[in-house]
């Protein structure tokens, strides 16, 4: 499965019917916080994971990929992507 996390942050700072996920990750499941992530992560169903782009909510999520694989908690990671929110300019 692939997935995307929302980053819940910019849906409050921008309006959010002005803002939209990259068109490229339309196939993707959303994921609206962290903690489901996770939990779909223990899963092992997620083959591609995109995240909010570097210094939003969610920055450190890789390295935290990483340690769960150290541990075994999981066994494959998937891949990771970033992007950043369009906001849809008012004309």
């Amino acid at each position: 499965m692939k997935a995307i996390v929302a980053d819940i942050y910019t849906f409050y700072t921008v309006n959010s019917r002005n803002t939209k996920f990259p068109k490229k990750f339309r196939n993707h499941h959303i994921i609206w916080d962290l903690r489901q992530a996770l939990l779909e992560l223990w899963k092992g169903e997620i083959t591609e994971l995109v995240l909010p782009k570097l210094g939003t909510p969610g920055y450190d999520f890789q390295e935290y990929i990483d340690n769960l694989i150290k541990s075994g908690q999981i066994t494959k990671k998937p891949t990771i992507k970033y992007y950043e929110f369009e906001i849809i300019k008012k004309s």
